[in-house]
């Protein structure tokens, strides 16, 4: 009896555990989905600043000028040329749902000790630094709604407001087998990366 009464108290000692464990990775999911969401509505409004035609010039002869011209406005394409920004092994993927019961957003590859990262696609550096226990992540804005999200880096060489071309180094993995997961979204929302780069 005394033994059943303490094994059932450790099994719900573990049972707490466990559920504190996964509601700490749910906050910490929460938490860089809020950075990125406070980052694009920045991207977004930059980009509603730079489709603006800008202060019209008084004509010399006013009696002369034409109709102001039209505002440009940025054209919605589709996904942008995409590369996965370092070579490893595929350990989870999108849609996937870890131990802690939270689920992916993207892909996590494991990658040689100390692996040269790359710009998936071209863009602006949004975010580079540590980030709560992410470690080193970056934040790259591609434009018309399209970011992307490296985690996991030991070292980030870009720096934010850095203008980059896909395939330009934009920081270094550590050691010991190092996991990078790296996201692709489109005004907020996961898109599925694989179609992209051609894994599936």
């Amino acid at each position: 009896e005394a033994q059943k009464r303490i094994a059932a108290r450790d099994y719900r000692a573990n049972a707490g555990l466990e559920s504190e464990r996964a509601l700490a990775l749910g906050e910490r999911a929460r938490d860089i989905v809020d950075l990125m969401n406070r980052l694009e509505d920045a991207g977004d409004l930059r980009d509603r600043l730079a489709a603006l035609s800008g202060p019209l010039l008084r004509p010399a002869r006013p009696d002369r000028a034409g109709a102001a011209p039209p505002e440009r406005t940025a054209s919605a394409g589709g996904p942008p040329p995409y590369r996965l920004p370092v070579i490893g092994q595929l350990v989870t993927g999108m849609g996937e749902v870890n131990d802690g019961g939270v689920r992916s957003r993207g892909l996590t590859l494991v990658t040689q000790p100390g692996a040269q990262a790359i710009a998936p696609t071209a863009g602006r550096v949004a975010f580079a630094g540590p980030y709560r226990d992410y470690g080193q992540i970056l934040i790259i804005d591609h434009g018309q709604g399209w970011t992307t999200l490296i985690t996991g880096l030991h070292r980030v060489t870009a720096q934010v407001g850095d203008s980059v071309r896909q395939g330009e180094p934009v920081g270094v993995t550590g050691a010991e087998r190092p996991n990078i997961t790296v996201e692709l979204r489109r005004n907020g929302r996961p898109v599925d990366i694989v179609p992209l780069v051609g894994l599936g």
